[in-house]
């Protein structure tokens, strides 16, 4: 168990070692909310890319790793579209 201060502003300092555990770092959305006596912060997950990401990451070519989810969906339209007009 860790502990953490709360500051004069309401503000308070995720220990390093649960960020990493948790995968967030500076700028990272967080939902918290009360329960009876008990504070939940949990990391917000905000593009289709972060929420598959563990999950996919087998299927993706090393040379691709990195790519943004926008260009691979251009990719993919583009693909998609010369497919479509061979037939």
């Amino acid at each position: 168990m860790q502990t953490a201060l709360l500051s004069a502003k309401g503000q308070i300092t995720i220990p390093k070692k649960i960020q990493r555990q948790l995968k967030i770092g500076h700028r990272s959305k967080l939902v918290i909310y009360p329960q009876k006596d008990l504070i939940i912060i949990k990391p917000l997950k905000t593009s289709i890319t972060e929420q598959t990401a563990g999950s996919l990451a087998r299927f993706i070519p090393k040379d691709k790793k990195g790519v943004s989810f926008t260009q691979v969906l251009e990719e993919t339209q583009k693909i998609v579209a010369s497919e479509l007009a061979s037939k």
